[in-house]
C-alpha cells in the first residue's frame, strides 16, 4: 500500500501488489515533492486484479 500525505491528511491511496507499488511509489514521488509518501508491504499481501467483468449495468453518458 502506497499513501501520499499532506500533513496528516491522506491524499491518495494505491493498493497492488509490491511490483506494481513500488512502480507507482517512483512515478509519484516527482509529482509530489514537498509530500511524505508512506509504502506499508504488509498491506498489499491481499491485493488481487480487479474482475475483467462489468460491475455496475450503467455507464456515464
Amino acid at each position: 500500500m502506497v499513501r501520499i500525505w499532506l500533513g496528516d491528511h491522506l491524499i491518495a491511496e494505491y493498493v497492488a501488489e509490491p511490483d506494481r507499488a513500488s512502480r507507482y511509489q517512483r512515478v509519484m514521488t516527482p509529482k509530489f515533492t514537498g509530500l511524505r509518501i508512506t509504502v506499508d508491504g504488509a498491506a498489499t499481501a491481499g491485493a488481487s486484479e480487479l474482475p475483467s467483468e462489468q460491475l455496475w449495468p450503467l455507464t456515464v453518458q
